[in-house]
């Protein structure tokens, strides 16, 4: 299979030859492609030494033309050099004020999430011109889902609550009582900083925890489910487990004995959210595992076997999935995997949760299937967006022919970059503006979006918190609430042109009107993740047929403009659960928009389908959402 960093430096080499090429003058220039690529690959689309060759992104030929001709100081062309700045590793600085680029022609300079550094951005690639049939790109049947895979990501948004031993422990030095200050420990250099202890685990009050309250805070910017830690690391546990006194029974909350999952899932069941749990097998301080398997100076009492560890393991799982009751857990999220423990644990959580999702799991460790993490916390996707990999480990943007349907989830924090409450980081607090675009970045990337709440020592969220996740679920529905409009049928593609039929069509806008439209488009995957590049075509008059390549439009830092040529369409690559995508200004009126497919992965009697597309007005009021 091929690497994903070797696809990237591919892409990048090729990015930055046809982003010189847009920027200079058409004196000096070669002519844009507007001849199919032939399949083969032997005969070139392009004018001069310009060749046809397979893309590894789009997963199609496209037409790779030459270094472009630049006009000397004695008035005669010669060749481009080759360019010393490329999409993966810029070797001139970008400037942070993003205003000079490091890149020839019409690169930028973004800032860039996923490698936390500015990074030269190159313009979007010509692609070769012309209407064909759709193509198809494999033989082989792709992954499929499960049905509980695919009411997962309906969610779409979900709250992960960070409340455990980590938010009230601290560093050596500080004292040892739990009202000090936070802090996240750590086992792998000097062992644990100070974790409480089973006796200051005992004075622990709790006084303003309120499970309603928690739940409220996650429904506030739009969490359809929520992810508790209900262990983590220290072998804490927030339910009354018979194994040992190191848990929330063991503290004051509700006068001892208490059990916050139990009260939570009360909680979740009257707002009508879904609950899963974040349990650990690869780390429990309080009886002595690191890296799966035990040896590290223990917390608790003595040292245990790895057979005794395995089977407290077991048994927990067994306790807390059956406070759930018949409906089960949405989710079981084993923080850092399985690992070796794999074959202990997964037939008891099989056996008592069989349809459950399971995060960080192999493929079938559960009926429900696996959800994989897509590799950073910053809140963003990687484009292409596909379902299916190769293994839980593959992080990124996926495989369109992975072995495995394990749909990404997107984790990111409020306070950067803390996932427990921490003393005195209120001024870490994300913006709504950046809070927005990491839903834009996630749930836009048919991925999910799981973002934290971390309540205090006191088990309240703070208000300050509220306030801002308030304020996003606010920014959220305001950009998303002005519909010009949605399809309501599937819409299935004609095998001989790719066009989905039936178009959405909707009352003439006029060119005022169409300046800043946003279109959400979510395909049927059914059958597996089935459309890999596609376009759209716009309709000016209700009357007439005149259909014509959308324009294409970006958001800076959050949608990126599509692949497209002067004579061509604008492409995109990979639907999945859902893209946000941003037309540009519509100068001729519209009156309809229909999608085109231009190649996919269906087999035999599959058709590549959408569920549904809806266009949105960004415009007038929405422009004050964010």
């Amino acid at each position: 299979m091929t690497h994903p960093a070797d696809i990237m430096k591919v892409i990048a080499v090729v990015l930055i030859y046809l982003g010189v090429l847009l920027s200079l003058g058409e004196a000096c220039v070669n002519e844009s492609c507007t001849v199919t690529c032939n399949a083969s690959a032997v005969e070139p689309c392009c004018p001069g030494t310009g060749r046809c060759e397979w893309d590894p992104v789009f997963l199609d030929y496209r037409c790779i033309p030459p270094p472009p001709l630049i006009c000397g100081s004695d008035g005669k062309p010669r060749q481009a050099p080759q360019p010393t700045c490329v999409n993966e590793s810029c070797t001139t600085t970008c400037n942070t004020s993003a205003v000079q680029p490091c890149c020839p022609g019409a690169g930028r300079c973004e800032w860039d999430p996923v490698f936390i550094d500015y990074r030269c951005i190159p313009p979007p690639p010509l692609i070769c011109g012309g209407r064909r049939s759709p193509r198809a790109l494999s033989d082989t049947p792709v992954a499929l889902p499960s049905p509980q895979q695919l009411a997962w990501l309906d969610l779409e948004v979900s709250a992960m609550l960070g409340f455990n031993l980590q938010t009230i422990c601290a560093p050596k030095g500080r004292g040892t009582a739990v009202t000090t200050q936070r802090c996240q420990a750590s086992s792998k250099t000097e062992g644990p900083l100070f974790v409480p202890t089973v006796e200051e685990v005992s004075q622990w009050e709790l006084a303003n925890l309120d499970t309603d309250a928690w739940v409220a805070a996650a429904v506030a910017f739009g969490a359809k489910y929520i992810i508790l830690v209900a262990d983590h690391m220290t072998g804490f546990t927030l339910w009354n487990t018979k194994f040992h006194n190191y848990s929330v029974a063991n503290t004051r909350y509700k006068g001892g004995g208490g059990d916050i999952v139990k009260d939570l899932i009360a909680s979740c069941q009257k707002a009508g959210v879904k609950l899963g749990f974040f349990y650990s097998v690869h780390f429990n301080w309080y009886l002595g595992v690191d890296g799966f398997v035990v040896g590290h100076p223990p917390l608790g009492p003595r040292a245990y076997t790895q057979e005794e560890y395995l089977t407290i393991a077991k048994g927990q799982l067994q306790e807390v999935i059956g406070l759930f009751g018949n409906e089960g857990p949405l989710e079981v999220w084993f923080d850092g995997g399985t690992g070796p423990n794999a074959a202990a644990v997964g037939p008891v959580v099989r056996a008592a949760a069989p349809l459950a999702v399971c995060h960080s799991c192999e493929a079938n460790f559960t009926q429900g299937g696996a959800i994989r993490w897509m590799g950073n916390e910053e809140g963003s996707m990687p484009l292409p967006s596909w379902g299916a990999a190769a293994s839980i480990n593959s992080a990124g943007g996926g495989n369109p022919n992975g072995t495995f349907f394990m749909p990404p989830s997107t984790d990111t924090v409020l306070r950067e970059h803390y996932w427990f409450y921490q003393n005195n980081t209120e001024g870490s607090t994300k913006s709504v503006h950046r809070l927005v675009n990491n839903y834009l970045t996630s749930v836009g990337r048919a991925s999910n979006l799981i973002l934290n709440i971390a309540p205090d020592g006191t088990g309240a969220v703070p208000a300050s918190d509220v306030e801002q996740y308030t304020a996003m679920g606010a920014a959220i529905r305001c950009l998303f609430n002005h519909s010009v409009a949605k399809s309501t049928t599937p819409m299935k593609m004609d095998a001989a042109t790719g066009v989905l039929e039936p178009a959405l069509e909707f009352s003439t806008l006029t060119p005022a009107q169409a300046q800043n439209l946003s279109l959400v488009i979510r395909e049927d995957q059914t059958s597996g993740q089935l459309i890999n590049s596609y376009s759209f075509e716009c309709r000016a008059s209700s009357s007439g047929d005149d259909w014509t390549p959308c324009p294409g439009g970006s958001l800076s830092g959050s949608i990126p403009t599509c692949a497209a040529s002067p004579n061509g369409p604008c492409v995109y690559v990979g639907v999945g659960h859902k893209r946000i995508l941003v037309l540009g200004a519509v100068t001729t009126g519209l009156s309809a928009i229909r999608v085109v497919v231009h190649s996919h992965f269906a087999t035999g009697t599959q058709s590549p389908a959408v569920r549904d597309i809806e266009l949105f007005d960004w415009s007038g009021p929405v422009r004050q959402c964010v």
